[in-house]
């Protein structure tokens, strides 16, 4: 499954990488979050119109059910800004089979336009929630990490059947900590696959990864949402606050550093809400 939004030239790329790999899905179901993806005339490839922008959670899950429904064993959520390399499948295959209770499995991630890996396996704070990303796995086999990353994440059906799909209603952002920490709680596993190797496009501004406002409302939300289940809500409270100020530092204009102020400051409110699904859309035009 690919979740479509935004540059459809991008989306293209990432299904003929599926599509060309040493091991080629049965189907790529693309979710066309955007509505506006041109036709792409690709055998093998099935085009999906939720009718609404159902954010990257609600599009895994849509992959996930059409998977259950087809019979899968697996199933890879796969984002549109990532192309993996040609035998990036059969290692996440090969590892999976290799472990039978392998709920999730991640490639190795790299940056597409910078030197390094953005994601070598990753673990989760049990209190505050917030996640570290390592940047050279801990060994060259398969190996257990403490989140899988929602990037290019391999699915057991199995687990799906058991513990469901991604939370759609987070949207975007912390669906994948949530999935890990359900597989890991029912007794499955997360795996970083190191011979499985996919790039990402990651944005930089002044050598610094940067957000978007409307990222930062999703991300400070759902940290808070989470903690009702997982972690402990007064850390998760404080990790937003200083994650949202380290933000605001990297503004350079007055006008982002206000955009911001509202994300943060809408996300703490709706987090502590419990306010779910996409953000209102009145919010969502003044963040974009």
């Amino acid at each position: 499954m690919v979740a479509h939004y935004g540059d459809a030239s991008v989306t293209r790329r990432a299904v003929s990488a599926l599509l060309n790999g040493a091991v080629k899905p049965d189907l790529v179901l693309v979710v066309d979050n955007g509505g506006d993806l041109p036709p792409l005339e690709m055998a093998g490839v099935e085009v999906v119109k939720p009718g609404r922008n159902v954010g990257f959670a609600g599009a895994c899950q849509l992959g996930a059910q059409r998977a259950l429904a087809g019979g899968a064993r697996w199933v890879w959520l796969f984002n549109n800004d990532a192309v993996p390399d040609a035998g990036c499948l059969a290692a996440l295959l090969a590892a999976g089979e290799a472990a039978p209770r392998a709920a999730l499995l991640s490639p190795v991630i790299a940056f597409r336009d910078a030197p390094g890996l953005w994601y070598a396996g990753g673990e989760v704070d049990p209190r505050s929630l917030s996640v570290t990303h390592a940047r050279r796995p801990r060994l060259d086999a398969a190996h257990d990490t403490g989140f899988v990353t929602g990037c290019a994440w391999l699915a057991r059906t199995d687990f799906v059947r058991e513990c469901g799909p991604p939370d759609p209603t987070l949207f975007m952002y912390f669906e994948d900590v949530d999935w890990s920490l359900r597989a890991q709680a029912a007794g499955w596993r997360t795996l970083l696959v190191p011979a499985a190797r996919t790039v990402h496009d990651v944005e930089f501004a002044h050598g610094r990864r940067v957000f978007s406002p409307l990222a930062a409302y999703y991300m400070t939300r759902n940290r808070l949402l989470l903690a009702r289940r997982w972690g402990s809500a007064p850390y998760a409270l404080g990790a937003a606050l200083s994650w949202g100020s380290r933000q605001l530092l990297k503004c350079r204009s007055v006008s982002s550093a206000e955009a911001f102020t509202v994300a943060v400051g809408m996300g703490l409110w709706h987090g502590l809400a419990g306010r779910r699904g996409a953000a209102p859309e009145a919010l969502a035009r003044r963040l974009r």
